[in-house]
C-alpha cells in the first residue's frame, strides 16, 4: 500500500489528497465487488475502515461496471463477425460498382447534350402538355 504526501489541490486549493493512491483504492473496490466478502471484511483484511471500502466502491463503481461488461466473444458471435464484416465489404464493392456507373451515365447524358445537342436531364421546370 502506497501512502501519497499531502499537497496543493484540485484548482489552486489547499487540501488533503487521499493517502492512498489511486491504483490501490481501485485494487480494493475490485476486489469487494469480484469477491464474495462483504465491506466490512475486505477492510478488515486490508487494514482500512469500512467507510474507506465504501467511498471507493461507490467512487469506481462505473469503472467496474464497464470492465465486467467487456467479455470474450462467444465462438457464435465471432462468426456472426465475419459474416457481417463480408457483409460490410460485399456491400462497400456494389457501392464502388453503382458509383461507377452513375459516373459514367452522367458522361453519358454530359456527351449527348454537348455533342448531340439532346438535353436528357428532365427539366424540374418544364410543363407538363394538356390532353
Amino acid at each position: 500500500m502506497k501512502k501519497t504526501k499531502l499537497s496543493v489541490g484540485r484548482k489552486g486549493q489547499k487540501g488533503r489528497i487521499s493517502k492512498y493512491d489511486i491504483i490501490f483504492r481501485r485494487q480494493i473496490a475490485k476486489q469487494y465487488n469480484d469477491g464474495d466478502k462483504s465491506i466490512g471484511q475486505v477492510a478488515i483484511e486490508n487494514g482500512l475502515t469500512q467507510d474507506q471500502v465504501k467511498g471507493w466502491v461507490k467512487q469506481f463503481s462505473c469503472e467496474l461496471a464497464e470492465d465486467a461488461r467487456i467479455t470474450a466473444m462467444t465462438e457464435q458471435e465471432q462468426k456472426d463477425l465475419k459474416l457481417l464484416k463480408k457483409q460490410i465489404e460485399a456491400l462497400k464493392e456494389k457501392l464502388e460498382y453503382e458509383q461507377m456507373r452513375n459516373f459514367a451515365l452522367e458522361t453519358m447524358v454530359d456527351l449527348a447534350k454537348s455533342e448531340l445537342g439532346i438535353d436528357l436531364r428532365k427539366n424540374s421546370g418544364a410543363k407538363q402538355p394538356k390532353e
